[in-house]
């Protein structure tokens, strides 16, 4: 093989390695729910992309699923008085210690803090604490806050 049929042939792969990657998450969707009312209605819960028995006053909800697989993301916010509720679908708080989370770039409100390796102590110090559910999905819950993060394990 000369080496201008060996450049080429490496720069077929590589063209479609990067095409690959780039389309792998093109299936991805975005939906936002004002209240967890809303989000029922509109069949989220029942689809899965949502978890389970959220508090009945979660509010202010944005999901994104992957319609060619099971992967997911989504942050919601909860009453402070409902917070128990939550404790119910969740276990004993775990450590985010070599744990990663990969949404797409494009999905624009999920915090940095939570992207790609995930840094434990730093996710500490801004008050969010880790959980996995009983559904096989990760939480990062600010109890302060009223607000929780979720994906599945990668």
């Amino acid at each position: 093989m000369t080496q201008v049929a060996l450049v080429s042939r490496l720069s077929a792969v590589l063209l479609a390695a990067t095409l690959f990657a780039g389309c792998r998450n093109l299936d991805v969707i975005t939906e936002s729910y004002a209240t967890l009312a809303e989000a029922t209605a509109a069949g989220a819960v029942d689809r899965g992309w949502l978890p389970r028995g959220l508090p009945a006053g979660t509010r202010e909800l944005r999901i994104a699923h992957d319609l060619d697989s099971n992967r997911r993301w989504g942050l919601f916010n909860f009453p402070e008085a409902e917070g128990e509720a939550l404790r119910a679908l969740i276990g004993s708080e775990i450590s985010f210690d070599g744990l990663t989370c990969s949404p797409p770039r494009r999905i624009e409100w999920w915090p940095v803090l939570l992207r790609e390796r995930l840094d434990a102590e730093r996710i500490k110090s801004t008050g969010l604490r880790g959980y996995a559910a009983k559904d096989g999905l990760i939480l990062a819950v600010n109890w302060a806050q009223g607000r929780a993060y979720y994906w599945t394990r990668e």
